[in-house]
């Protein structure tokens, strides 16, 4: 790798951290550091690269004052640093090179007081969903116009690292709610993404990223339609992970089963018991 251009060693590294697992991005920042004659190409590449990272996980962070949970998300960047915290009515200042929370400040003008009825709504019933379904979850929910459309996005995600058994995964889904400020039709437009990294005794990953598109009867007002567009989010995200079961039992049964003989060449099982008791003496062999 040293023979190659400096931008092209950035673009190599850069890509290995982006495509870190779940839960191993500072082992994975130690091991390409091991691998890099000059240690200051990542230096000068990391502040974005971990920003870029730690967006795209939606990582989970203690709000100040300790009373919920916020996720670090670009839907929620206010400046490179500062993340909304609507929920907690402020703005979080985020650390990405450390991974934890700096300080925070006041909203000043970063909510729209015409759609705040409408995210509050989503926010309520949006968090009840996640801590009900979701393990170790966090829910972040914004707000906002966008030609003559009241958006609503919602940012979910779930984490389950087991270092010590070799396996992690991470559950993130995002959906965008846009209707007319009257409520009515809901139409939502989501990403289910999963990733899940087995790597005892080999390095096998699940990657998944999946689009999703509805339509719903939002009916009117703000609790109208975020009950509305919750279930519908709930019911797609239930068939998707129930598909994903059923795709994992015929990987199984099926696939998996094909990539090995169910019986040697000869046709016939092999006697286990029997070879055990079989002995060779190599020093009587000529």
């Amino acid at each position: 790798m040293s023979d190659l251009p400096a931008e092209e060693i950035v673009e190599i590294v850069t890509g290995f951290l982006l495509n870190s697992p779940p839960g191993e991005f500072m082992e994975v920042v130690t091991d390409v550091r091991g691998l890099l004659k000059d240690e200051t190409l990542l230096n000068s590449s990391a502040p974005a690269t971990f920003r870029a990272y730690n967006t795209d996980q939606y990582l989970e962070v203690t709000a100040p004052g300790g009373s919920h949970k916020v996720l670090i998300t670009a839907d929620g960047e206010v400046n490179n640093g500062e993340y909304l915290d609507p929920r907690g009515n402020q703005v979080i200042s985020f650390d990405h090179i450390r991974q934890e929370v700096t300080g925070s400040r006041g909203i000043s003008g970063e909510l729209d007081h015409d759609v705040e009825p409408f995210r509050s709504a989503f926010d309520n019933v949006a968090q009840a969903y996640c801590t009900e379904h979701y393990q170790n979850g966090a829910c972040t929910v914004y707000g906002k116009k966008e030609g003559g459309q009241y958006v609503i996005t919602i940012c979910l995600a779930s984490y389950k690292f087991n270092p010590q058994n070799y396996w992690n995964g991470r559950w993130r889904s995002q959906w965008t709610c846009k209707f007319s400020s009257g409520g009515g039709n809901v139409n939502l437009s989501g990403h289910v993404r999963v990733n899940v990294h087995y790597y005892e005794d080999g390095n096998v990953q699940l990657t998944t990223d999946t689009p999703k598109q509805l339509s719903v009867a939002g009916g009117s007002g703000a609790q109208a339609v975020a009950t509305a567009s919750i279930n519908a989010i709930k019911k797609a995200e239930q068939e998707y992970h129930n598909k994903l079961e059923t795709s994992y039992n015929t990987l199984s049964d099926t696939t998996f089963k094909a990539l090995r003989r169910i019986l040697p060449i000869t046709r016939t099982k092999i006697d286990w018991p029997r070879i055990q008791n079989y002995k060779m003496d190599l020093g009587k062999q000529g």
